[in-house]
């Protein structure tokens, strides 16, 4: 995955403060409080049901906590107007229903939206933006061919391009690689790595890959039953002890240059 991307304004902090959620009568987060800071490569992990969705998408200000507030360098995230939220934010969700037969580069070219007067009245820096986002992910030969044509991996490395398309200093991404080979995982991650790394940009990921989480991630967020369990690098986090108390496995844990290495136990 190559190619760049031009200047990103800095990201902001992020505050959590008591943050809670529910689905009717179902808690999904509750009392959740911590910083996220600007520039940081945050894994989220957690067992299925944990709240990892949710809390990406109270981050996102898709939705508005039913109690406590999320702020980003103050502003409240939920209530800010739709098109400075996303000139800042950028979400990849686990999937995307394609209701239309766009063109790859049609659908990349949606992320242009927060800094277009609209379509049909797009500029060359838009078609810019899109053309070195393909190239990023690697789609830059499906440009062409219709969405509802792709394979679930193809697919979802659109809905990436189409995130990179935005230019936003904050990146938040659900389940990214679970549809992607391994080597377009090991792509993908390198390319988080370096959006963070060089650029400067907040990068927030759920994965289940608790080793990818290990070897790319600076910090680690773990959520079981909607609570936050831990924070701190991957070494902090993801210890026998932890991974086998909340995703009820046996495990063993190695140091392997200096990161965490998981290994099951049968």
């Amino acid at each position: 995955m190559t190619g760049t991307i031009r200047h990103i304004v800095p990201p902001p902090r992020f505050t959590l403060d008591a943050v809670g959620y529910s689905y009717g009568d179902k808690h999904v987060l509750d009392q959740v409080s911590c910083e996220i800071s600007a520039g940081d490569f945050l894994g989220i992990v957690g067992p299925n049901g944990a709240g990892k969705t949710t809390l990406l998408r109270l981050l996102s200000g898709m939705y508005a906590p039913a109690a406590g507030t999320v702020h980003a360098d103050g502003s409240v995230v939920h209530t800010m107007p739709a098109k400075a939220r996303a000139r800042l934010i950028a979400h990849v969700p686990q999937m995307e229903p394609v209701m239309f037969p766009w063109s790859v580069s049609s659908m990349v070219l949606l992320g242009r939206h927060p800094h277009s007067a609209g379509l049909g009245y797009e500029r060359e820096e838009d078609f810019a933006a899109v053309r070195q986002a393909m190239e990023r992910v690697e789609i830059s030969h499906l440009a062409k061919r219709s969405v509802t044509d792709l394979s679930g991996g193809e697919l979802h490395r659109v809905l990436i391009a189409r995130a990179l398309a935005q230019e936003t200093p904050v990146l938040l991404l659900d389940e990214p690689n679970a549809h992607l080979d391994i080597h377009h995982q090991v792509a993908l991650f390198d390319l988080l790595a370096s959006l963070h790394a060089d650029e400067g940009r907040t990068v927030v990921i759920i994965t289940h890959d608790l080793n990818l989480t290990s070897m790319y991630c600076d910090r680690v967020m773990l959520l079981d039953e909607g609570r936050l369990c831990a924070l701190g690098t991957p070494e902090d986090v993801l210890r026998e002890d932890m991974i086998q108390r909340h995703f009820r496995i046996n495990v063993g844990v190695e140091m392997g240059n200096g990161r965490p290495v998981i290994q099951l136990r049968r």
